[in-house]
């Protein structure tokens, strides 16, 4: 019985730690690397004993942001835009390049403008109904190629329980029912499988179109 409780608080405590001790790794692992391969770049171009422990990272926080300004530039945009439509045509370098891009791209945007609105699909399996959570990505497809999708459909992402991944179909919208949830609570909810089915508090459900309600007078 002892060794049993000492197991869950043992467990409860590694899962309390270890998101955070794989945050500071990750984030170690690329000062590291940024230091140890910039750093002896710097070696070589600046004489002996002008290199100090740090300059690599600072160069490559220095060349990022320098980077992301020439992107307003049309020209490097444009040499952008080549190099991508090069690794494109690449059979594995674009496998990777586009996998990587998208993966990146998931984390980099805002998921409130990411998704439109959090809905239940009406699905069947195996002769019984069944519904799953997702998120309307696209309702308009009049800017995409014929076949795509029509008027009256709607593509919904439907993501995969503690995984990166996920499912886009097109649906009619008569099988899509709205669900009045945030994106990030239900993005929580489908990737922890209903783990954090836990109740919000009123304060947090209430809808923002709505005004609070006046205040009674008391006796």
């Amino acid at each position: 019985m002892l060794m049993k409780h000492f197991g869950k608080t043992l467990f409860r405590g590694l899962v309390a730690m270890l998101p955070a001790i794989l945050t500071l790794y990750i984030l170690y692992w690329l000062v590291r690397s940024t230091e140890t391969v910039l750093g002896s770049v710097l070696t070589l171009l600046l004489p002996s004993g002008w290199y100090v422990p740090g300059m690599g990272l600072v160069a490559g926080l220095v060349v990022t942001f320098l980077f992301g300004m020439a992107l307003n530039a049309f020209l490097v945009r444009k040499m952008l835009s080549l190099s991508e439509a090069l690794m494109n045509r690449i059979p594995l370098v674009k496998i990777l390049y586009g996998s990587l891009k998208d993966f990146i791209g998931f984390f980099a945007t805002k998921r409130d403008t990411q998704f439109n609105q959090v809905v239940t699909v009406d699905l069947e399996f195996g002769g019984m109904p069944m519904r799953m959570l997702g998120f309307v990505t696209c309702s308009d497809f009049s800017n995409l190629p014929a076949g795509i999708g029509a008027s009256d459909e709607v593509a919904v992402y439907l993501p995969l329980s503690y995984q990166i991944g996920g499912y886009t179909v097109i649906v009619p919208r008569a099988l899509v029912k709205p669900v009045d949830i945030s994106t990030h609570r239900a993005m929580g909810f489908v990737v922890t499988g209903g783990l954090t089915a836990d109740k919000a508090p009123a304060a947090a459900t209430r809808r923002p179109d709505k005004k609070p309600s006046k205040p009674t007078a008391t006796t």
